[in-house]
This record gives structure tokens, sequence and C-alpha cells, in this order.
């Protein structure tokens, strides 16, 4: 018996069927699984369900199938919506969104019940704020985390009847921006022909986003505590400058550095959001290669990074730019003096940019800070590195600093710390840093780590300046040596190694940068690198370690991310971007997830 239901525009495959499914006195799992699918199956859009569905009296029109969420054509996790690809995730949260006038003018004209009411597939999108039909933002009206009952929105609608009749939950409504009609119209199919239409839609407006809380550091300080009725007025603040391309976007990011605030505070207080999506959560997504571009190229031009640093994720191996403020605290020379020294040798102008920002070729004026450098004092010393006193001292004392004059009585007075020495030492200890957002469970304080072993600072640091320990990590909460931690467990490894040299797998995982060890086993399991049983020295059991021809064999064979880059001298996010480029996938012949993992025949060829 075929439906009576009528479709709404722009309604998903789901609610037609929830609808059809109430008009028949039964949810929508049972009303699948009696024509032979699962309504499941309908919310992932398949097409062997549409068929089966058709094939027993509720065909499924054109409209309904264009307007829902799609796993066909791109499969995995992402999901394929009016032609743009979307996060599952994305489109289907536990919360649903809709719009209560669109819903109440469905009941309104039929006045069936909840059968008369459709969810339309637009309000999935979370970028979507706004219903332009009747200037009403959506709203959430239920949450649910099975998504079989999440999508039965007939059985949900039953109980919002009142509320959505009567208009309590309609807020008050406001006009459409620019960003509403512009991303209602791209769903449409339809665009201006911005810069922004280059680009994937769900990262633009993710983009827009972050740009847009960044934007609101020039109305408010604190940008991050906006909240999502309110997201609206960001979204938009984004997309009027982003959607100029990216000199406008390069602009806006120089008038955030025109704000109160410096370099020193770090990006993530200067581009609020923007910075840590772009170098952290969305890393791996070339989907946001561009957008990271921009910003990258930016502060490469005009932050003064130096070792130690990071750059959107990836650490800073040498100094391009110094800023007046930076070369002031390497030199210990008063920043105004050292202003009119610069300015004097035409390095930098008299007056322009704060001295924060004011940047200059680094390698250009070496030769101008160094005539120009004056001693300072052991306390302005640790304070220049961000050393404790005590810290300081045991530093003195492993012979790790030493001052430049002999002594305080010989000098005549207390001033003997050459300040370049310190940042010569941090950029000693910093090289190949890995950026740490919070000291994760065996990181510790170079000093900690070294108490624990009972041995001074400066074996640690000897070993880190030999290479033999490479697992450093810049804390992003401090400067200087208080940045600077160590993985406890290599530490152990490399000064105080079982008598064999063997490593367990989790170690050599780690030390290798294999984030989860669980792949490194499977690796060995399956044959493709080699692993020794051997009795454990403390445990007395059997276990599996690597032996140094075991990882011979592995390095012979493998790169992982940290190795590359290390033979190669590149930074193993640009070198991941020129794999991928070049057709060069992550090793796995079995089907089986070995991380990001690469024959190392692969990449050399790829790099020779």
């Amino acid at each position: 018996m075929a439906t009576s239901i009528t479709y709404k525009q722009r309604e998903t495959i789901a609610s037609f069927v929830s609808r059809t499914a109430a008009a028949y006195h039964v949810d929508a799992t049972t009303f699948s699984a009696d024509r032979e699918t699962s309504f499941l199956a309908v919310i992932s859009g398949s097409s062997t369900a549409i068929e089966a569905l058709d094939a027993f009296g509720c065909p499924i029109p054109e409209d309904l199938t264009s307007w829902s969420p799609s796993k066909e054509g791109v499969g995995g996790t992402m999901r394929l919506f009016r032609n743009h690809t979307f996060p599952s995730k994305v489109l289907q949260p536990p919360k649903m969104r809709g719009c209560p006038e669109c819903l109440r003018q469905d009941f309104e004209d039929q006045g069936t019940g909840p059968a008369a009411m459709a969810m339309r597939g637009h309000w999935l999108v979370p970028h979507v704020t706004l219903c332009l039909e009747h200037s009403t933002p959506l709203v959430t009206l239920w949450r649910e985390s099975s998504p079989a009952l999440r999508f039965d929105s007939a059985l949900h609608l039953a109980s919002l009847i009142p509320a959505i009749t009567v208009g309590s939950l309609t807020l008050e409504p406001r006009a459409a921006t620019g960003f509403d009609t512009w991303l209602d119209a791209r769903l449409e199919g339809h665009g201006d022909g911005n810069w922004l239409e280059q680009h994937p839609l769900h990262a633009v407006c993710n983009y827009c986003l972050m740009l847009g809380t960044s934007l609101l550091r020039h109305i408010t300080s604190a940008p991050s505590a906006v909240t999502d009725e309110d997201k609206w007025f960001v979204y938009d603040l984004g997309f009027q400058i982003a959607r100029q391309g990216e000199v406008a976007i390069r602009d806006a990011l120089q008038g955030l550095q025109d704000l109160p605030g410096g370099p020193h505070d770090g990006p993530k207080k200067i581009f609020p959001k923007m910075y840590d999506r772009l170098a952290y959560d969305t890393i791996d997504n070339p989907e946001y290669d561009e957008f990271r571009r921009i910003l990258r190229s930016h502060m490469f031009e005009t932050w003064p990074l130096g070792v130690g640093d990071e750059l959107l994720g990836e650490p800073i191996v040498e100094r391009r730019l110094h800023s007046v403020r930076s070369a002031a605290k390497a030199t210990g020379i008063d920043q105004r003096r050292l202003r009119k020294i610069l300015a004097a040798e035409g390095i930098v102008p008299e007056e322009g940019l704060p001295d924060a920002w004011q940047v200059f070729d680094a390698k250009l004026a070496d030769t101008v800070l160094k005539a120009a450098t004056t001693l300072i004092t052991a306390k302005d010393f640790a304070e220049g590195i961000n050393a404790s006193r005590s810290q300081f001292d045991l530093l003195v004392a492993g012979g790790v600093l030493a001052p430049r004059l002999p002594s305080v009585d010989d000098a005549g007075t207390k001033a003997i710390w050459d300040p370049a020495d310190g940042v010569r030492f941090l950029d000693s200890v910093f090289v190949g840093a890995s950026p740490l957002r919070q000291a994760q469970h065996g990181w510790e304080h170079i000093s900690k780590s070294a108490a624990r072993l009972m041995v001074g600072p400066e074996v640690i640091i000897r070993a880190i300046q030999n290479r033999r320990i490479v697992r450093i990590g810049n804390h992003a909460d401090f400067d200087g040596y208080a940045a600077l931690y160590v993985y406890h467990d290599e530490v152990c490894s490399v000064l105080m190694p079982e008598p064999s040299s063997n490593q367990s797998i989790e170690l050599f995982s780690k030390t290798v940068g294999i984030g989860q060890p669980i792949r490194m086993k499977r690796l060995v399991i399956n044959g493709h690198t080699p692993a020794t049983e051997l009795v454990h020295p403390k445990l007395k059991t059997k276990q599996l370690f690597i032996t140094r021809d075991d990882a011979d064999v592995f390095h012979r064979r493998f790169y992982t991310p940290r190795t590359m880059a290390q033979a190669h001298g590149k930074s193993w996010q640009s070198m991941t971007a020129s794999l991928r480029a070049a057709g060069v996938t992550v090793f796995s012949p079995d089907g089986e997830d070995y991380g990001t993992l690469y024959l190392r025949e692969d990449v050399d060829q790829t790099f020779s």
C-alpha cells in the first residue's frame, strides 16, 4: 500500500520514513524492518534501503535523497550532503535542532499530529543557525544518543506539539547575516564566486568561526567565552574578512597584532581558537592546509621566533628574525638603548612598530648585537633563562653554564654573565623539541627527572646536546628552562640502560614516534619487523624486546614521521604533505592499522 504522506521541501529521508511510520502507528525501526531493511540504513542514505522501501510501496522522492546525508561515495566516518563532505559526527550529533515556526506551519497546514511535521536536511548542518524563511534562530528540540531513536522524529515531535503550537520554543527573530544567506545558497548549489568557494565547505565554515573568534579581540577581552547562541555573529565576523581572500586575511592578522599584547604572550592569545585549531586539532586534515599556509606565512614574516618556539606545531630549529624586545633580552641591553643602536645602523626605524613587534633579520644584525652586548649579574642571567636560583646554581656546578669573566672579585663587578650564552644554552637543548600543550604521563621537567635518577641535570643536558636523548618537550605554558621537559623512560633507558641495551616494545615505539605501542606489536606479530623474546631482568617473565639488531632491521625498512624528519632534515608535517601529493601511502599491506608508517625506500625515492 503506497503512503499518502506528502514530503516537505528540504525534508530528509529519515524524517519522511518516521512520519510515514507514525501514520501506520508504528515506530520507524519496526516500519523499516517490515520492509526488509533497517532504519539505520535509511539514516545513512543507503541506496539499498531506499530500493527496499520503494519495493514495499514507500517510494522515496529524489528531492528527499538530495537533502539527506549519505555515506555512499565517501564511506568511513564521512558523509556526503549537498555535494559537500562532512564528518558523520558533525551531521549526526546527539542533539536535533530545528525551526519551531516551520514545524508549527507544518502542523497548521495539515493538522494531523506529529506525522505532519517534517525535519529539514539543512538543520543538520551545525553552521546553519537561522531559518531564513521565518528569521528565527534554530533551537535544540531533543537530545538522544541512539541514532535510531534520535532520527525517529515523529516520536519526539508528538510530545512537543503543545510547545510548538503556542510558540514557547520560538526565539526572538534576527536579521540574516551575509554568512547565513551565503551558506544557504551554497547548500542550494549556488554561490557568489568569492574566494572561500574554492575550498571545502565544512572547513570554510570552521575557518570563519576561528577567524571570527580571533577578531573578537577587537570587541572583548574574552573572545573564547562566546556562547553558542552568539556564534552566528562570530561566523559572520570571520566570513566578511575571509570572503575577500588572502590579502584581507593577512591584513586582519596584522590588525590583531596591533592590539595590546606581543609575541611573548604566545600565538594562542594573539589568535585565540584559530591557532590551536590549525596547529593541533586539524593538523592532519588537508582541507585546512591553505588556511594554515596563510597563518604560517604571516607569522614567519612578522614573529621573532627562536629555537624552542613552534610554528603551527613545527619546532623552530634556527632563529630567523629578532624583535627589539627579544634581542634586548638576549643581549641584556636596555630596549630603548638597543633600538637607538639598531636605528643608527639602519636596521630598524627609530619610530614604528612597538619593540615586541619590530622585527629584523637576526643574522644581518648579529655583528651589531655582539658589539653592543652588555654583561649582566647572575640573578638577571637566571631570570633571563627562566630558571630558579637553585636550578641555575646546579647548572653552574655541573659546568653547563659559566660566566664570561672569571670571578666577581677579579672583575670588580657582579655583571660577569653574558646573556648571549644563555640564549645559546637554550638553543642547544631545545633543538627538535616537540610542543607540549600539557605534560602527560611520562613527561617530566628536566630537574625532576634528574632528581628521580639522583644525577645532576648536566648529565641529562649533555645527553640531549649529544643527541642521545631525543624526546624533548617544550611546555606551552612556560618559557626558557622552565619549559624544558624530557620523557623520563627514555632518559632512564639512555642513562641507566639494561646491560643488554634492549628496549621493550612500548619504549621503542615511543622513542621512534609510534604513539600507540599496540601498532608496533601488531607489526611484529604480523611478521613485518622482528622482535626477540627474552626474560625480563626484573620481572623474570618472558616478553618481547627490541634488540639493537631488531632496531636496525626496523630502521632499514621503515620510517616514522619522527625518524624521516631527522634523516632528511625537514619537518614531518611538510614531508607527509609531499608524500601525499606524490601518491605515497602509509604502510598497510594487509589492511591493518600501523599508524603513520612509511617504507623507507618510498620516502627516500620521493626526497632523493
